[in-house]
Protein backbone atom coordinates (compact mmCIF):
# COMPACT_ATOMS: atom_id res chain seq x y z
CA UNK A 1 0.00 0.00 0.00
CA UNK A 2 0.99 3.88 -0.91
CA UNK A 3 -0.49 6.74 -0.21
CA UNK A 4 -0.09 10.33 -1.28
CA UNK A 5 -2.00 12.59 1.50
CA UNK A 6 -2.38 16.54 0.42
CA UNK A 7 -3.80 19.42 1.68
CA UNK A 8 -3.54 23.19 2.51
CA UNK A 9 -1.19 24.35 5.68
CA UNK A 10 -3.56 23.63 8.58
CA UNK A 11 -5.98 22.02 6.73
CA UNK A 12 -5.93 18.31 8.53
CA UNK A 13 -4.01 16.21 6.43
CA UNK A 14 -1.18 15.36 9.16
CA UNK A 15 -3.76 14.20 11.42
CA UNK A 16 -5.54 11.83 8.92
CA UNK A 17 -1.89 10.91 8.34
CA UNK A 18 -1.31 9.64 11.81
CA UNK A 19 -4.25 7.91 11.66
CA UNK A 20 -3.73 6.36 8.78
CA UNK A 21 -0.09 5.00 9.27
CA UNK A 22 -1.10 3.44 12.19
CA UNK A 23 -3.92 1.89 11.01
CA UNK A 24 -2.37 0.41 8.54
CA UNK A 25 1.06 0.45 9.63
CA UNK A 26 2.76 2.91 7.21
CA UNK A 27 6.22 4.28 7.22
CA UNK A 28 7.03 7.53 6.41
CA UNK A 29 8.13 8.50 3.34
CA UNK A 30 10.51 11.19 4.03
CA UNK A 31 13.17 9.30 6.41
CA UNK A 32 16.94 10.63 7.06
CA UNK A 33 18.39 9.48 3.63
CA UNK A 34 15.10 10.55 1.74
CA UNK A 35 13.88 14.27 1.23
CA UNK A 36 10.07 14.98 0.52
CA UNK A 37 10.18 16.14 -3.06
CA UNK A 38 10.10 19.57 -3.01
CA UNK A 39 7.34 20.06 -5.81
CA UNK A 40 5.30 18.27 -8.36
CA UNK A 41 7.90 17.56 -11.03
CA UNK A 42 10.62 15.93 -8.26
CA UNK A 43 7.82 13.96 -7.39
CA UNK A 44 6.56 12.51 -10.87
CA UNK A 45 10.73 11.95 -11.38
CA UNK A 46 10.89 10.33 -7.85
CA UNK A 47 7.79 8.19 -8.68
CA UNK A 48 9.12 7.35 -12.19
CA UNK A 49 12.18 5.93 -11.05
CA UNK A 50 10.74 3.75 -8.22
CA UNK A 51 11.70 5.92 -5.00
CA UNK A 52 7.91 5.16 -3.81
CA UNK A 53 8.63 2.28 -1.35
CA UNK A 54 5.60 0.41 -0.78
CA UNK A 55 3.65 0.32 2.83
CA UNK A 56 4.92 3.92 2.98
CA UNK A 57 2.68 7.04 3.21
CA UNK A 58 3.87 11.10 1.93
CA UNK A 59 2.16 14.20 2.70
CA UNK A 60 2.59 17.55 0.98
CA UNK A 61 1.09 20.43 0.25
CA UNK A 62 1.20 19.61 -3.92
CA UNK A 63 -0.89 20.59 -6.55
CA UNK A 64 -3.13 18.42 -8.82
CA UNK A 65 -0.85 18.58 -11.62
CA UNK A 66 -2.43 15.89 -14.50
CA UNK A 67 1.56 14.66 -14.70
CA UNK A 68 1.46 13.47 -11.16
CA UNK A 69 -1.89 12.19 -11.34
CA UNK A 70 -0.93 10.18 -14.22
CA UNK A 71 2.34 9.13 -12.14
CA UNK A 72 0.08 8.05 -9.11
CA UNK A 73 -2.74 6.17 -11.32
CA UNK A 74 0.26 4.29 -13.41
CA UNK A 75 2.12 3.29 -9.87
CA UNK A 76 -0.75 2.05 -7.75
CA UNK A 77 -0.26 5.28 -5.54
CA UNK A 78 -3.48 5.96 -4.05
CA UNK A 79 -4.36 9.87 -3.48
CA UNK A 80 -6.32 11.63 -0.50
CA UNK A 81 -6.80 15.21 -0.54
CA UNK A 82 -8.05 16.97 3.04
CA UNK A 83 -10.00 19.89 2.61
CA UNK A 84 -11.24 22.53 5.29
CA UNK A 85 -12.81 25.79 5.59
CA UNK A 86 -11.37 27.96 4.84
CA UNK A 87 -12.23 30.60 7.41
CA UNK A 88 -10.76 27.69 9.95
CA UNK A 89 -7.86 27.19 8.25
CA UNK A 90 -6.18 30.65 8.38
CA UNK A 91 -7.31 30.71 11.71
CA UNK A 92 -5.74 27.52 12.67
CA UNK A 93 -2.37 29.35 10.65
CA UNK A 94 -2.37 32.28 11.91
CA UNK A 95 -2.18 30.92 15.62
CA UNK A 96 0.44 28.43 14.88
CA UNK A 97 2.53 31.35 13.51
CA UNK A 98 1.93 33.53 16.74
CA UNK A 99 2.63 30.21 19.05
CA UNK A 100 5.51 29.47 17.54
CA UNK A 101 3.95 25.83 16.08
CA UNK A 102 4.69 26.95 12.99
CA UNK A 103 7.62 28.81 13.32
CA UNK A 104 9.58 27.18 10.10
CA UNK A 105 7.07 28.20 7.85
CA UNK A 106 6.83 31.39 5.22
CA UNK A 107 3.52 32.50 6.61
CA UNK A 108 5.17 32.71 10.38
CA UNK A 109 7.21 35.92 9.45
CA UNK A 110 4.15 37.50 7.96
CA UNK A 111 1.18 36.76 10.53
CA UNK A 112 3.39 36.36 13.72
CA UNK A 113 2.79 39.18 16.04
CA UNK A 114 0.19 41.33 13.93
CA UNK A 115 -3.43 42.09 14.28
CA UNK A 116 -5.74 39.37 12.36
CA UNK A 117 -7.22 42.24 10.08
CA UNK A 118 -3.61 43.86 9.80
CA UNK A 119 -2.58 45.01 6.06
CA UNK A 120 0.00 42.68 5.96
CA UNK A 121 -2.58 39.79 7.05
CA UNK A 122 -5.16 40.77 4.84
CA UNK A 123 -2.01 41.06 2.08
CA UNK A 124 -1.36 37.48 2.75
CA UNK A 125 -4.99 36.22 2.28
CA UNK A 126 -4.61 37.68 -1.17
CA UNK A 127 -1.90 36.56 -1.99
CA UNK A 128 -0.19 32.94 -0.30
CA UNK A 129 -3.52 31.83 0.99
CA UNK A 130 -5.44 32.34 -1.66
CA UNK A 131 -2.64 30.53 -3.74
CA UNK A 132 -3.29 27.58 -1.37
CA UNK A 133 -6.68 27.52 -1.91
CA UNK A 134 -6.23 27.10 -5.67
CA UNK A 135 -3.54 24.20 -4.93
CA UNK A 136 -6.30 22.51 -3.01
CA UNK A 137 -9.10 22.83 -4.79
CA UNK A 138 -7.35 21.80 -8.13
CA UNK A 139 -7.76 18.00 -6.55
CA UNK A 140 -11.81 18.39 -6.19
CA UNK A 141 -13.37 16.55 -9.20
CA UNK A 142 -10.42 14.34 -10.25
CA UNK A 143 -11.82 10.75 -10.19
CA UNK A 144 -8.99 8.80 -9.19
CA UNK A 145 -8.94 11.06 -5.73
CA UNK A 146 -10.12 10.57 -2.80
CA UNK A 147 -11.69 13.70 -0.59
CA UNK A 148 -12.21 14.07 2.76
CA UNK A 149 -13.65 17.15 4.68
CA UNK A 150 -11.73 17.46 7.63
CA UNK A 151 -15.14 18.54 9.67
CA UNK A 152 -16.56 15.13 9.46
CA UNK A 153 -12.95 13.54 10.29
CA UNK A 154 -12.82 15.27 13.81
CA UNK A 155 -16.64 15.23 14.53
CA UNK A 156 -17.42 11.50 13.11
CA UNK A 157 -13.70 10.32 12.94
CA UNK A 158 -14.74 6.40 13.02
CA UNK A 159 -17.23 6.52 10.65
CA UNK A 160 -15.31 8.47 8.16
CA UNK A 161 -12.35 5.90 8.65
CA UNK A 162 -14.85 3.35 7.87
CA UNK A 163 -16.09 4.65 4.86
CA UNK A 164 -12.62 5.44 4.04
CA UNK A 165 -11.09 1.77 4.27
CA UNK A 166 -13.93 0.55 2.01
CA UNK A 167 -11.76 2.40 -0.89
CA UNK A 168 -7.96 2.59 0.78
CA UNK A 169 -8.24 -1.21 2.58
CA UNK A 170 -10.37 -3.16 4.63
CA UNK A 171 -10.14 -2.67 8.63
CA UNK A 172 -11.84 -3.97 11.70
CA UNK A 173 -13.83 -1.23 13.53
CA UNK A 174 -12.37 -2.38 16.78
CA UNK A 175 -9.15 -1.06 15.31
CA UNK A 176 -10.03 2.16 14.13
CA UNK A 177 -11.84 2.71 17.45
CA UNK A 178 -8.19 1.84 18.74
CA UNK A 179 -6.15 4.32 16.61
CA UNK A 180 -9.07 7.18 17.45
CA UNK A 181 -8.47 6.32 20.80
CA UNK A 182 -4.52 6.24 20.56
CA UNK A 183 -4.10 9.60 17.77
CA UNK A 184 -7.11 12.13 18.51
CA UNK A 185 -7.22 12.18 22.46
CA UNK A 186 -8.06 15.26 23.56
CA UNK A 187 -5.93 16.69 20.75
CA UNK A 188 -8.72 17.00 17.96
CA UNK A 189 -9.35 19.89 16.15
CA UNK A 190 -13.03 20.77 16.66
CA UNK A 191 -15.09 20.95 13.44
CA UNK A 192 -16.84 24.25 14.19
CA UNK A 193 -20.18 22.98 13.36
CA UNK A 194 -21.46 23.67 16.89
CA UNK A 195 -24.53 25.86 16.45
CA UNK A 196 -22.42 28.06 19.54
CA UNK A 197 -19.05 27.75 17.70
CA UNK A 198 -18.18 31.36 16.50
CA UNK A 199 -14.90 32.22 14.80
CA UNK A 200 -11.82 34.80 16.30
CA UNK A 201 -11.43 36.32 12.83
CA UNK A 202 -12.69 39.80 12.74
CA UNK A 203 -15.13 40.91 9.93
CA UNK A 204 -12.40 42.81 7.38
CA UNK A 205 -10.34 39.29 7.67
CA UNK A 206 -13.77 37.11 6.93
CA UNK A 207 -14.51 39.46 4.04
CA UNK A 208 -10.70 38.79 3.15
CA UNK A 209 -11.24 35.30 2.80
CA UNK A 210 -14.54 34.88 1.26
CA UNK A 211 -13.31 37.62 -1.57
CA UNK A 212 -10.83 34.29 -2.55
CA UNK A 213 -12.82 31.42 -1.58
CA UNK A 214 -12.67 28.94 -4.92
CA UNK A 215 -15.85 27.70 -6.54
CA UNK A 216 -14.75 24.50 -6.53
CA UNK A 217 -15.26 24.84 -2.67
CA UNK A 218 -18.63 26.48 -2.67
CA UNK A 219 -19.23 23.53 -5.17
CA UNK A 220 -18.15 20.95 -1.85
CA UNK A 221 -20.48 22.94 0.24
CA UNK A 222 -18.30 25.29 1.82
CA UNK A 223 -20.30 28.68 2.29
CA UNK A 224 -19.00 32.62 2.72
CA UNK A 225 -19.09 33.66 6.33
CA UNK A 226 -21.19 36.42 7.44
CA UNK A 227 -18.35 39.68 7.43
CA UNK A 228 -20.41 42.45 8.51
CA UNK A 229 -19.64 43.77 11.77
CA UNK A 230 -23.63 44.40 12.46
CA UNK A 231 -24.29 40.55 11.34
CA UNK A 232 -21.77 39.31 13.69
CA UNK A 233 -22.57 41.42 16.72
CA UNK A 234 -26.07 40.49 16.35
CA UNK A 235 -25.43 36.75 16.06
CA UNK A 236 -23.24 36.71 19.11
CA UNK A 237 -26.00 38.24 21.18
CA UNK A 238 -28.62 35.69 19.55
CA UNK A 239 -26.19 33.03 20.62
CA UNK A 240 -25.48 34.23 24.24
CA UNK A 241 -28.87 33.70 24.52
CA UNK A 242 -29.28 30.86 23.31
CA UNK A 243 -25.94 29.75 25.76
CA UNK A 244 -27.45 30.95 28.72
CA UNK A 245 -31.19 28.97 27.79
CA UNK A 246 -29.20 25.56 27.47
CA UNK A 247 -26.08 26.04 30.06
CA UNK A 248 -27.20 28.70 32.51
CA UNK A 249 -28.16 26.64 34.83
CA UNK A 250 -24.95 24.18 34.54
CA UNK A 251 -23.18 23.56 37.61
CA UNK A 252 -20.08 25.89 38.86
CA UNK A 253 -17.33 24.51 40.19
CA UNK A 254 -14.76 27.27 41.31
CA UNK A 255 -10.94 25.64 42.19
CA UNK A 256 -9.27 28.13 44.34
CA UNK A 257 -6.25 28.56 46.33
CA UNK A 258 -2.85 30.60 46.98
CA UNK A 259 -0.28 30.73 43.89
CA UNK A 260 1.90 27.93 43.32
CA UNK A 261 -0.38 25.32 45.58
CA UNK A 262 -1.96 22.86 42.69
CA UNK A 263 -5.01 25.42 41.42
CA UNK A 264 -3.27 24.67 37.46
CA UNK A 265 -3.42 20.09 38.61
CA UNK A 266 -6.91 20.92 39.86
CA UNK A 267 -7.83 22.73 36.54
CA UNK A 268 -6.02 19.87 34.74
CA UNK A 269 -8.04 17.00 36.18
CA UNK A 270 -11.38 18.58 35.49
CA UNK A 271 -10.22 19.89 31.79
CA UNK A 272 -9.45 16.27 31.23
CA UNK A 273 -13.04 15.16 32.84
CA UNK A 274 -15.42 14.57 29.52
CA UNK A 275 -18.96 16.45 30.80
CA UNK A 276 -16.80 19.93 32.60
CA UNK A 277 -15.97 22.56 30.10
CA UNK A 278 -12.90 24.80 31.68
CA UNK A 279 -12.18 28.32 32.20
CA UNK A 280 -8.81 29.81 33.89
CA UNK A 281 -7.30 32.98 35.84
CA UNK A 282 -9.89 35.13 33.27
CA UNK A 283 -8.78 37.77 36.02
CA UNK A 284 -11.98 38.91 37.10
CA UNK A 285 -11.33 39.63 40.68
CA UNK A 286 -7.18 38.67 40.62
CA UNK A 287 -4.83 41.32 40.81
CA UNK A 288 -1.44 38.80 40.00
CA UNK A 289 0.72 41.45 38.25
CA UNK A 290 -0.73 44.55 40.15
CA UNK A 291 -3.19 44.64 36.84
CA UNK A 292 -6.61 46.16 36.79
CA UNK A 293 -9.61 43.49 37.07
CA UNK A 294 -12.33 43.48 34.77
CA UNK A 295 -14.72 44.00 37.76
CA UNK A 296 -13.15 46.43 39.98
CA UNK A 297 -15.11 49.29 38.95
CA UNK A 298 -18.05 47.50 39.09
CA UNK A 299 -17.41 46.17 42.44
CA UNK A 300 -16.22 48.99 43.84
CA UNK A 301 -18.99 50.79 46.08
CA UNK A 302 -18.24 54.00 45.65
CA UNK A 303 -18.31 54.23 42.05
CA UNK A 304 -21.42 51.81 41.64
CA UNK A 305 -23.28 53.67 43.53
CA UNK A 306 -22.42 57.22 42.16
CA UNK A 307 -23.65 55.75 39.37
CA UNK A 308 -26.67 54.11 40.28
CA UNK A 309 -27.58 57.40 42.18
CA UNK A 310 -27.13 59.60 38.83
CA UNK A 311 -29.05 57.32 36.40
CA UNK A 312 -32.10 56.92 35.67
CA UNK A 313 -31.94 52.95 35.95
CA UNK A 314 -31.58 53.72 39.61
CA UNK A 315 -34.48 55.59 40.16
CA UNK A 316 -36.81 52.58 38.08
CA UNK A 317 -34.61 49.43 40.00
CA UNK A 318 -34.01 50.16 43.59
CA UNK A 319 -32.51 47.43 44.32
CA UNK A 320 -28.75 48.06 44.10
CA UNK A 321 -26.97 45.02 44.90
CA UNK A 322 -29.53 42.32 42.89
CA UNK A 323 -28.30 45.25 39.78
CA UNK A 324 -24.56 44.97 40.99
CA UNK A 325 -24.04 41.02 40.98
CA UNK A 326 -26.84 40.11 38.02
CA UNK A 327 -24.61 42.66 36.03
CA UNK A 328 -21.55 40.77 37.19
CA UNK A 329 -22.49 36.93 36.42
CA UNK A 330 -23.89 38.17 33.11
CA UNK A 331 -20.95 39.63 32.11
CA UNK A 332 -18.92 36.21 33.81
CA UNK A 333 -20.99 34.13 31.44
CA UNK A 334 -20.58 35.97 28.73
CA UNK A 335 -16.49 35.66 28.44
CA UNK A 336 -17.38 31.93 29.30
CA UNK A 337 -19.28 31.75 26.50
CA UNK A 338 -17.26 33.60 24.14
CA UNK A 339 -13.98 31.76 25.84
CA UNK A 340 -15.56 28.26 24.40
CA UNK A 341 -16.96 29.64 21.42
CA UNK A 342 -14.00 30.12 19.51
CA UNK A 343 -12.37 27.15 21.42
CA UNK A 344 -11.28 25.39 18.10
CA UNK A 345 -10.63 22.04 20.44
CA UNK A 346 -13.17 18.99 21.37
CA UNK A 347 -13.04 21.17 24.91
CA UNK A 348 -14.63 23.63 23.71
CA UNK A 349 -18.97 23.23 22.55
CA UNK A 350 -18.16 21.04 19.88
CA UNK A 351 -17.62 17.73 21.80
CA UNK A 352 -19.19 14.56 21.62
CA UNK A 353 -20.48 14.11 25.38
CA UNK A 354 -22.32 16.62 27.26
CA UNK A 355 -21.43 19.35 29.65
CA UNK A 356 -22.86 19.08 32.69
CA UNK A 357 -20.29 20.83 34.72
CA UNK A 358 -18.20 24.58 34.26
CA UNK A 359 -15.02 24.30 36.27
CA UNK A 360 -12.92 27.69 36.26
CA UNK A 361 -9.47 27.91 38.28
CA UNK A 362 -8.58 31.20 40.54
CA UNK A 363 -5.03 30.89 42.01
CA UNK A 364 -4.93 34.43 44.06
CA UNK A 365 -1.69 36.07 45.85
CA UNK A 366 -3.15 38.89 48.42
CA UNK A 367 -6.12 38.77 50.97
CA UNK A 368 -7.84 41.42 49.31
CA UNK A 369 -8.43 39.15 46.41
CA UNK A 370 -9.35 36.20 48.91
CA UNK A 371 -11.62 38.46 50.63
CA UNK A 372 -13.60 39.82 47.50
CA UNK A 373 -13.55 36.64 45.68
CA UNK A 374 -14.69 34.34 47.95
CA UNK A 375 -18.17 36.48 49.10
CA UNK A 376 -18.09 37.89 45.19
CA UNK A 377 -18.35 34.40 44.04
CA UNK A 378 -21.54 33.35 46.23
CA UNK A 379 -23.47 36.59 45.30
CA UNK A 380 -22.94 35.75 41.54
CA UNK A 381 -23.18 31.82 41.72
CA UNK A 382 -24.88 31.05 45.25
CA UNK A 383 -25.32 27.22 44.71
CA UNK A 384 -21.74 27.11 42.85
CA UNK A 385 -19.42 24.45 44.53
CA UNK A 386 -15.76 25.58 45.95
CA UNK A 387 -12.94 23.25 46.06
CA UNK A 388 -10.26 24.72 48.06
CA UNK A 389 -6.48 23.75 47.07
CA UNK A 390 -3.75 23.96 50.04
CA UNK A 391 -0.09 22.57 50.27
CA UNK A 392 2.59 23.46 52.36
CA UNK A 393 3.39 26.84 52.41
CA UNK A 394 7.29 26.17 52.53
CA UNK A 395 6.61 24.15 49.15
CA UNK A 396 4.99 27.07 47.87
CA UNK A 397 7.08 29.83 48.37
CA UNK A 398 9.85 27.60 47.16
CA UNK A 399 7.79 27.13 43.82
CA UNK A 400 7.35 30.74 43.43
CA UNK A 401 10.57 31.24 43.88
CA UNK A 402 11.20 29.05 41.32
CA UNK A 403 8.61 30.74 39.74
CA UNK A 404 9.93 33.92 39.40
CA UNK A 405 13.52 32.28 38.58
CA UNK A 406 12.34 31.19 35.42
CA UNK A 407 10.78 34.34 34.67
CA UNK A 408 13.71 36.22 35.11
CA UNK A 409 15.93 34.24 33.52
CA UNK A 410 13.67 34.11 29.93
CA UNK A 411 14.41 38.23 30.59
CA UNK A 412 18.09 37.51 31.43
CA UNK A 413 17.54 39.49 34.21
CA UNK A 414 19.84 39.24 37.65
CA UNK A 415 18.87 39.83 40.96
CA UNK A 416 19.06 38.27 44.36
CA UNK A 417 16.41 35.33 43.69
CA UNK A 418 18.33 34.67 40.18
CA UNK A 419 21.29 34.25 42.87
CA UNK A 420 20.27 32.19 45.35
CA UNK A 421 18.76 29.69 42.96
CA UNK A 422 21.34 29.22 40.70
CA UNK A 423 23.83 29.21 43.91
CA UNK A 424 20.97 26.42 45.65
CA UNK A 425 21.45 24.47 42.51
CA UNK A 426 24.82 23.90 42.38
CA UNK A 427 24.55 23.01 46.51
CA UNK A 428 25.32 25.80 48.07
CA UNK A 429 21.76 27.14 49.38
CA UNK A 430 23.45 28.24 52.81
CA UNK A 431 21.76 29.68 55.73
CA UNK A 432 18.99 31.58 54.35
CA UNK A 433 18.34 33.34 58.14
CA UNK A 434 21.91 34.81 56.47
CA UNK A 435 20.60 35.84 53.65
CA UNK A 436 18.09 39.08 54.34
CA UNK A 437 16.26 39.27 51.01
CA UNK A 438 15.99 35.57 50.94
CA UNK A 439 14.44 35.51 54.57
CA UNK A 440 11.85 38.43 53.96
CA UNK A 441 10.70 36.95 50.88
CA UNK A 442 9.60 33.38 52.59
CA UNK A 443 8.11 35.55 55.68
CA UNK A 444 6.24 37.12 53.05
CA UNK A 445 4.94 33.97 51.38
CA UNK A 446 4.32 32.69 55.12
CA UNK A 447 1.80 35.76 56.23
CA UNK A 448 -0.02 35.75 52.22
CA UNK A 449 -0.38 32.00 52.52
CA UNK A 450 -1.78 32.16 56.28
CA UNK A 451 -4.33 34.85 55.17
CA UNK A 452 -5.60 33.72 51.81
CA UNK A 453 -5.66 30.01 53.47
CA UNK A 454 -7.75 31.20 56.25
CA UNK A 455 -10.00 33.22 54.65
CA UNK A 456 -10.79 30.30 51.98
CA UNK A 457 -10.86 28.10 54.66
CA UNK A 458 -12.95 30.11 57.12
CA UNK A 459 -15.31 32.08 54.92
CA UNK A 460 -15.70 29.21 52.55
CA UNK A 461 -17.21 27.38 54.82
CA UNK A 462 -19.43 29.89 56.44
CA UNK A 463 -20.83 30.61 53.54
CA UNK A 464 -21.04 27.37 51.49
CA UNK A 465 -21.35 24.84 53.93
CA UNK A 466 -21.49 21.21 52.39
CA UNK A 467 -20.34 23.27 49.04
CA UNK A 468 -17.40 23.71 49.95
CA UNK A 469 -14.45 21.53 50.32
CA UNK A 470 -10.83 21.28 51.05
CA UNK A 471 -8.16 18.93 49.01
CA UNK A 472 -4.48 18.70 50.40
CA UNK A 473 -1.86 18.80 47.42
CA UNK A 474 0.07 16.30 49.34
CA UNK A 475 -2.61 13.61 49.13
CA UNK A 476 -3.57 14.48 45.75
CA UNK A 477 -0.22 13.32 45.28
CA UNK A 478 0.14 10.52 47.75
CA UNK A 479 -3.80 8.72 47.18
CA UNK A 480 -4.50 10.67 43.58
CA UNK A 481 -7.07 7.85 42.68
CA UNK A 482 -9.30 8.14 46.14
CA UNK A 483 -8.80 11.87 45.84
CA UNK A 484 -10.04 12.56 42.19
CA UNK A 485 -12.63 10.31 43.28
CA UNK A 486 -13.54 12.35 46.15
CA UNK A 487 -13.41 15.43 44.38
CA UNK A 488 -15.74 14.36 41.28
CA UNK A 489 -18.00 12.94 43.64
CA UNK A 490 -18.47 16.39 45.32
CA UNK A 491 -19.02 18.13 42.36
CA UNK A 492 -21.94 15.94 41.11
CA UNK A 493 -19.63 14.40 38.03
CA UNK A 494 -19.47 10.81 37.17
CA UNK A 495 -16.61 9.14 38.81
CA UNK A 496 -16.43 5.88 37.79
CA UNK A 497 -12.68 3.99 38.70
CA UNK A 498 -12.16 3.79 34.87
CA UNK A 499 -12.80 7.27 34.12
CA UNK A 500 -10.88 8.11 37.50
CA UNK A 501 -7.68 5.98 36.29
CA UNK A 502 -7.96 7.57 32.67
CA UNK A 503 -8.23 11.24 34.23
CA UNK A 504 -5.40 10.70 36.99
CA UNK A 505 -2.85 9.52 34.12
CA UNK A 506 -3.55 12.36 31.82
CA UNK A 507 -3.55 14.50 34.16
CA UNK A 508 0.00 13.61 35.88
CA UNK A 509 3.08 15.03 35.99
CA UNK A 510 4.56 12.30 33.60
CA UNK A 511 2.14 13.61 31.39
CA UNK A 512 1.82 17.17 32.16
CA UNK A 513 5.52 17.66 32.07
CA UNK A 514 6.29 15.55 28.60
CA UNK A 515 8.11 12.44 29.84
CA UNK A 516 9.88 13.42 33.34
CA UNK A 517 9.13 11.67 36.58
CA UNK A 518 8.00 13.17 39.52
CA UNK A 519 10.92 14.57 41.31
CA UNK A 520 13.16 15.24 38.40
CA UNK A 521 13.78 18.65 38.23
CA UNK A 522 13.56 21.14 35.44
CA UNK A 523 13.65 25.12 36.99
CA UNK A 524 12.76 26.26 33.11
CA UNK A 525 9.30 24.38 33.57
CA UNK A 526 6.21 25.75 34.63
CA UNK A 527 6.18 21.68 35.53
CA UNK A 528 9.17 21.49 37.71
CA UNK A 529 9.67 18.97 40.09
CA UNK A 530 5.57 17.45 41.58
CA UNK A 531 6.96 16.53 44.71
CA UNK A 532 5.82 17.36 48.17
CA UNK A 533 8.50 18.11 50.94
CA UNK A 534 11.08 20.06 48.63
CA UNK A 535 11.73 22.73 50.83
CA UNK A 536 13.62 20.44 52.76
CA UNK A 537 16.61 20.97 50.09
CA UNK A 538 16.18 24.98 51.04
CA UNK A 539 15.12 25.31 54.45
CA UNK A 540 16.19 23.61 58.03
CA UNK A 541 13.34 22.64 59.94
CA UNK A 542 14.86 24.97 62.25
CA UNK A 543 14.88 28.05 59.84
CA UNK A 544 11.71 26.93 58.93
CA UNK A 545 9.77 27.38 62.07
CA UNK A 546 11.48 30.77 62.21
CA UNK A 547 10.57 32.38 58.98
CA UNK A 548 6.88 30.34 58.59
CA UNK A 549 6.00 31.51 62.24
CA UNK A 550 3.09 33.80 61.19
CA UNK A 551 1.37 30.57 59.34
CA UNK A 552 2.67 27.91 62.27
CA UNK A 553 -1.09 27.51 63.82
CA UNK A 554 -2.65 27.14 60.67
CA UNK A 555 -0.25 25.14 58.98
CA UNK A 556 -0.77 22.48 62.42
CA UNK A 557 -4.45 22.56 61.53
CA UNK A 558 -3.84 21.19 58.11
CA UNK A 559 -1.64 18.74 58.83
CA UNK A 560 1.74 20.99 58.33
CA UNK A 561 4.35 19.90 60.98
Amino acid sequence: MRLLITGQPASGLFLLAALLRRLYQLDDFVTPGRERPENEAALVRQIQEGGFPDDCLLTGHYAADPALLAACDRAGIQMLHVLRDPGSTFETLYFNANNRAGASADFAQVLDGRPMDSREALDFIQTQFAEQLRCSASWIGKDSVRLIRQEALVRQPETELEVLSASVGELQTENIRDAVAAVMADTTTASGDDPLSDSRLPARTLCAINKVLPEAYRAEGYREHTCSDAAIMNRRMSDFSKFTSLYGDKQRVFLVGHGKSGTTWLHMLFFHHPNTAVVAERRLFEHPDHNRALFDSLLDDAVFDSWFRSSSFGVTAPEQEGVRYELSRLMSDYLLYRALAVRKTAKGFDRTDPISHFSEKIALNTEADANITIETLKRMYPDAKIIHIVRDPRDVAVSAMFHSYRNFSEKREKNWITNFVESALAGDSGNILEKQAVSAYFKNHARAWNRIASIFHTTGKELYADNYLLVRYEDLLEQPMAQVGQLFSFSGLPHGEDLVAKIVDKASFKNLSQGRKAGEQDSASFYRKGVSGDWKNYLTPEASRKVFKDAWELMQQFGYE
